[in-house]
Formats: C-alpha cells, structure tokens, sequence
C-alpha cells in the first residue's frame, strides 16, 4: 500500500502539480542575463560548473544556484523540485549536470534554453535508455512516464565519438528531432590546460602528503558499486602486501564522491586516503599511474599521456549490472588490464618502467578531442548566442 501511494503521489505532481506550478510561474518576466545551475546531487558548486560561472560572470550575466540533493532519499525531493517550479521560468538559461526528471514534465516556456553539462567525459559505462531493463537502470516504461532529457538546447560532450552514445543514453535516437548534443569539450577540462594549475597541485600534493616528495605516486581511484544513493566501495586489495612491491612510490586512495566509507590502512606502508582531502583534477595531475576500474576519470588522465592500469576482479558482474559503451579490451583501453589480486604489482611495476606501451594519444584523440583549454568559452558562447 505505501508503495502504492507513493507512485501515486509522485505521477500527480509529475504530470499536474509541476507543470501547472511552471505554467502559473510563467507569467512572471524572463531575464536572458540571469542563469541558473542544478547541482543535481552535491551540495557545493562542482568543477563540472565552476569554468562556466567564472566566463558568464565575466560577460555580466548573473549566476545562481540551486541544490536538488537528489541522493538524500525520501520524498523530500518532491517538495525540492515544486521549489524549484517557481524559480525556473525567471531563468534565461538553466544548466543541469546529471539525470533529473524534473526538467522532462514541462517544456521550457519560449526565451529559457536548458543546457546539460554531463558530469563525466568520454562514453564508458552506460546509463538512460542504454540500459533499460538492466539490475542497474529502469524499465522503458518507467523511462517514458517519467522522461528527464527530451527538452535540452544542448548537451555538451568530449569530442565526436561520444556524440552518437549520448544519443542512445538520452534517447535521442528514438524521435525524429535533432540531436542537440554538441562537441563542445567539456569546461572542467580546462584546468588541465594552464600550468599554474599543475604547479599548484604539486604544491597541495607536497602539504597534504609529505612523504610523497622524491617518490612516484600511483593513484587508486575506483568507481562506487551499487546505486549512486547507497554507493559502496569496491572490494580492496592487500595494501601492505601491494606497497612491499613499491618502495619508491606512494600510494593514494580516492574513493568515488558518493562513497562515504574512508579506506582503513595499515599504518606506515606509504599509503594515503585522500578522498576528501585533494580534489580529483590534483590528484590525476600528480599521478605517474592510474589503477582504476570502470571509471570515467580515465579520459581525463588521457590528457597527461601517462600510464593506467585496470584492475577488474568483478568484470562479468559488472558487466550484467551496467554494461559498456564498448567491448572492456584492449580495442577501448589504454592499459593492462587485471582481475587477480596477484597480478596487479607486476602489472603496475610494468606500467610504471613503460614495459607494455599503449597509445593513449591515439585513445585522447578519439575520446577527448574537443577538450582544448577552451571548452567554457565555447559553452558560454551557446549561451549568448542563444539570445541574437
């Protein structure tokens, strides 16, 4: 019954209580100058935003803020979005940086353009329509009563491979209208372009972690199991028994942002939990080797040209609850790839001494190829030129 009452209650505001609350809010003016940005799930302003506050800000528009906090679980989200109905039509333009169904119950009144900044580069692990009826996704059914993407003026990408799989994630490719997804590059790539940066994150690397001075850094950063809600870290490897291959290196552990479990480390091996200490862009800006799984951070880490290992003890039951964009091989991956714990020091030793050579420039291209230093530009020149 409370399940009941709970579809209830949500397909009423869905399709009433929203877009009238929108409809009624719309009478009130539109202000092309003013722009607001959706963090979906955080509740900060994220590096996916931050590029394209600084540039609009210096163009005169004026920027807001609103957090949906679509990970706090309960009903709640519901009062957030009704909220969030009345602000919405003010709004030139509105930036959304993840999945938000909210932004499919209305069509955006005439003079407001709703642009989505996608939270990862590249295109890896599925998600939308490409995995509709996986454990991790939602029926089609479900997909169609509650749409999320079907009113975009653009959503931008990382270069032209990503352009068709954004396509079928969104669904895009199920109508006959055009696609509004762009090759734009994406803004908080933009960092890894200016060297202050780098320097400065060696600086921050230095502060926070003093043992890292004269050693290599190998960098651990894994995607989160389970649903983005309830995020669970991946099964750890032996870390003392891994840093006794690695007297020269230290060792850093950046859990997933919605995992809230720290690391436990045995003290003294050289090993680090920085998560929540070092931001991601420092982190990947510091690293002589990436050991990730299934994340996206790969196409960032692209853009130093250095090494990366994948280690992927749980392939197969990964591969059923989500799925890939592409086969998880070396015609995708830049770096070798494991799944016994008893291959991974000899496989990151190799990665390390340069042993097995992959071409990333070619992985970089392919993938980030829009990504110039200049991506928060090109965004904010769709929003001004939205408006002539």
């Amino acid at each position: 019954m409370k399940k009941f009452i709970r579809e209830a209650v949500k397909l009423a505001a869905f399709k009433a209580v929203y877009p009238l609350t929108y409809k009624l809010f719309s009478i009130l003016p539109t202000d092309r100058r003013r722009v607001l940005f959706c963090e979906v799930r955080h509740g900060h302003l994220t590096d996916t935003y931050r590029p394209i506050v600084r540039e609009l800000k210096r163009r005169g528009f004026r920027c807001s803020v609103f957090f949906i906090h679509n990970n706090k679980g309960g009903m709640g989200y519901l009062m957030r979005y009704l909220r969030l109905c009345t602000l919405l039509p003010r709004f030139g333009t509105v930036f959304i940086d993840d999945t938000c169904n909210l932004f499919g119950a209305f069509k955006p009144k005439h003079g407001t353009q709703l642009i989505q900044t996608w939270h990862s580069c590249g295109a890896f692990k599925k998600w939308g329509y490409s995995i509709a009826g996986l454990s991790f996704g939602q029926e089609p059914e479900e997909l169609d009563r509650y749409p999320a993407h079907r009113y975009y003026s653009l959503v931008t990408v990382s270069s032209e491979e990503c352009v068709r799989h954004f396509d079928s994630a969104f669904g895009f490719d199920r109508t006959d209208k055009p696609s509004p997804v762009r090759a734009t590059g994406v803004a908080r790539t933009d960092w890894f372009f200016k060297k202050n940066n780098i320097d400065g994150a060696y600086k921050a690397l230095y502060d926070a972690v003093p043992e890292a001075r004269g050693k290599r850094v190998i960098l651990y950063a894994p995607t989160y199991r389970g649903d983005a809600d309830s995020a669970q870290p991946p099964k750890m490897f032996d870390i003392r028994r891994f840093m006794g291959g690695f007297e020269d290196c230290v060792l850093l552990i950046k859990q997933h942002a919605f995992v809230s479990e720290k690391t436990e480390i045995p003290k003294g091996c050289g090993a680090f939990d920085v998560s929540g200490v070092l931001p991601i862009e420092q982190l990947l800006a510091v690293s002589d080797l990436l050991i990730t799984d299934y994340s996206s951070l790969i196409f960032e880490y692209s853009l130093f040209d250095r090494p990366m290992l994948f280690y992927a003890y749980d392939l197969d039951e990964f591969y059923d609850y989500r799925g890939f964009f592409y086969k998880y091989d070396n015609d995708f991956l830049p770096g070798e790839i494991v799944t016994e714990e008893n291959e991974l020091i000899p496989a990151a030793r190799r990665a390390l001494d340069g042993e097995k050579q992959f071409d990333i420039k070619a992985f970089r291209d392919r993938f980030m190829g829009a990504c110039d230093g200049h991506s928060a530009d090109k965004i904010c020149d769709h929003v001004a030129n939205f408006f002539r």
